[in-house]
């Protein structure tokens, strides 16, 4: 069977954030952090038929594997994102355009060297707060006492939210096949709500309109400036992120691409730049759009460095 993903994975990212209240029955939007096998996503998707359901997966197969889920159940209400949901859902997603936000037993990360990965950090009770309306709710579901404890404690610390208390063995609408499992097995679980209560206004950055390209005067030829551009490497815009400078070479067209890898707060891509020399006595430097690279802190520097290269 031929599945047509891009009806619902969403990659296009030409104008951030992502206008999900098009995609929305009644312009209402829920969405699941790391949905796995996506039977929540499916869950969510019957029971709220207005709601766009958006559910976020760093991992890739997963990722299509919910796609070609909703498509096989003709569920029109979900889109997924690949991705780290760091990034995605600060820059994909309007300023409190979300009504609520699931995640279904991610992993506590227990080891103090990975606890940045936790969602107790504090990077996260800033995202949530940027991202869910007045009155919005995340609701987490865990198999680890002390993960649902510490989030109450450390996401409500932040001021922006009220936690309710956290329930051991709650009756669920639904529970996942891991949860399922879980409960065969005579073991326990504990779920927690946090509402945001408004109290703290969010920030926003401002740089949802950095362009993908720019041009500079310049004599030089894209052989000078990949020669100059050749290893390079720096910090994004507002030292956040990093950015390197990888192979490069010239396609039979004459144009120019080298590799670029960035990191963004753990959110890694690799992309090329295109160096083109175009008909206004000048070069162009464009990011390429194959791959459907987010537009972060490290990509915005990365052009701008190669744009003072090409001067």
């Amino acid at each position: 069977m031929f599945w047509d993903l891009d009806k619902v994975i969403v990659t296009e990212n030409d104008a951030l954030p992502v206008d999900w209240k098009s995609m929305s029955p009644s312009g209402r939007i829920f969405v699941e952090i790391g949905f796995g096998n996506g039977e929540f996503l499916e869950y969510l998707a019957r029971a709220y038929p207005d709601v766009l359901i958006v559910g976020v997966e760093v991992s890739q197969w997963c990722a299509s594997k919910g796609a070609r889920l909703a498509l096989s159940k003709g569920l029109g209400n979900i889109r997924v994102m690949h991705g780290d949901a760091r990034f995605l859902l600060r820059h994909c997603f309007p300023l409190e355009s979300v009504e609520r936000v699931f995640m279904n037993f991610p992993c506590p990360w227990p080891k103090t060297r990975h606890a940045a990965r936790r969602v107790t950090v504090p990077v996260f009770s800033e995202l949530l707060n940027y991202l869910l309306v007045p009155g919005g709710s995340f609701e987490l579901a865990t198999d680890v006492d002390w993960y649902a404890e510490e989030a109450a404690k450390t996401i409500s610390e932040h001021g922006a939210f009220d936690a309710d208390p956290v329930r051991i063995n709650p009756e669920r609408p639904y529970m996942t096949k891991y949860e399922r499992k879980w409960k065969a097995m005579g073991k326990d679980t504990w779920h927690l709500t946090l509402r945001k209560n408004g109290s703290v206004k969010p920030e926003t950055d401002g740089d949802e309109e950095w362009a993908m390209e720019a041009e500079t005067k310049s004599e030089k030829t894209v052989e000078c400036v990949l020669e100059a551009l050749k290893g390079a490497e720096g910090t994004g815009v507002g030292d956040k992120g990093h950015w390197v400078f990888r192979e490069s070479f010239i396609s039979a067209e004459g144009v120019g691409l080298v590799l670029v890898i960035t990191a963004d707060e753990g959110f890694e891509q690799h992309f090329y730049l295109k160096v083109i020399k175009n008909g206004r006595g000048g070069i162009t430097i464009k990011v390429d759009s194959v791959g459907h690279p987010y537009r972060t802190p490290a990509m915005r520097a990365a052009l701008l460095f190669a744009l003072d290269k090409a001067k």
